[in-house]
């Protein structure tokens, strides 16, 4: 089973959804398949790896092949929001795009941005470059120009995605969060931080 076929809906998806105005245009940045795209109907995804854009574009997804290390091919303030689910922690330089984000985002536009935080169990993915704390998270956004409006943990325990699919509301349960502030459990760190208006 490859990379991005063990990456679809998750159970919590409404985790990351809920920040963003229903209708709002979205780059979703690392997107694989494009999950995201079932919840925007104006969505764009760029991922580097080519099977997972034939396979979103095979859906009728807009994906489109694209460097993340490179400026991303997409203009000015053309987004309501930017998702960098699950990506920061693959790149060389995770600082050229989170300022490509802040470029892409409108005026007033937010993005929502999770990595693994800085445990051992993010190692074992030898795909990744880094692990994230809450400090860097905050201070990578602010450094770019960012507001950030929230900081803090989201579990990645195994089954978490199938737990949180059990309940109407599709986001982790409240129990889960509490329990990601325990030394030990398994989480990522995550980010809402909004593009300053003017």
């Amino acid at each position: 089973m490859g990379y991005h076929e063990w990456h679809a809906r998750p159970g919590y998806y409404r985790d990351v959804v809920r920040h963003f105005e229903p209708g709002s245009r979205i780059l979703d940045i690392g997107c694989g398949t494009g999950w995201l795209s079932e919840d925007f109907p104006e969505y764009v995804g760029l991922d580097h790896t080519p099977a997972a854009v034939d396979a979103a574009r095979e859906r009728g997804v807009d994906v489109r092949l694209a460097d993340l290390e490179q400026a991303l091919p997409v203009p000015d303030a053309s987004f309501d929001g930017v998702v960098l689910k699950d990506v920061l922690e693959h790149l060389l330089d995770p600082v050229g795009v989170v300022a490509e984000a802040f470029r892409v985002v409108r005026p007033g536009g937010r993005v929502f941005a999770s990595s693994p935080d800085a445990q051992r169990w993010a190692w074992h993915d030898y795909t990744h470059r880094r692990p994230w704390t809450r400090t860097s998270m905050r201070r990578i956004f602010a450094d770019q120009g960012f507001a950030v409006e929230r900081v803090s943990y989201e579990s990645v325990a195994p089954g978490t995605g199938i737990v949180s699919g059990w309940f109407p509301r599709k986001r982790r349960p409240r129990v889960l969060a509490v329990l990601t502030w325990l030394p030990g459990w398994r989480r990522n760190v995550w980010i809402v931080a909004r593009r300053p208006l003017g």
